[in-house]
């Protein structure tokens, strides 16, 4: 599971990219508020855990192909609230 906080909100979602399953756990949020993958700097929503830019490097020719095939799945998002300054998951 990915956790963090993204403009000023706590948010939790599915911890593996849609690209090649890096860990977006390991991620960090950018400063327009999505969570991106530590090895090719795909971009998700935290809100929705849609993909909103593909990935990036050596693989940016194939960002409009991964992002319309494995990318259109979104990540599973899950209810959070912050309590006591840390995440919870909450029903």
């Amino acid at each position: 599971m990915a956790v963090g906080i993204s403009a000023g909100k706590p948010f939790a979602t599915s911890n593996r990219c849609r690209h090649l399953f890096a860990s977006l756990g390991e991620g960090h949020v950018t400063e327009d508020g999505c969570l991106e993958c530590p090895w090719h700097a795909s971009r998700y929503d935290v809100a929705n855990g849609k993909m909103v830019r593909g990935p990036q490097g050596a693989f940016k020719p194939l960002a409009g192909l991964v992002k319309a095939t494995t990318g259109a799945i979104p990540l599973k998002t899950f209810p959070v609230e912050l309590r006591d300054g840390a995440i919870w998951l909450v029903d």
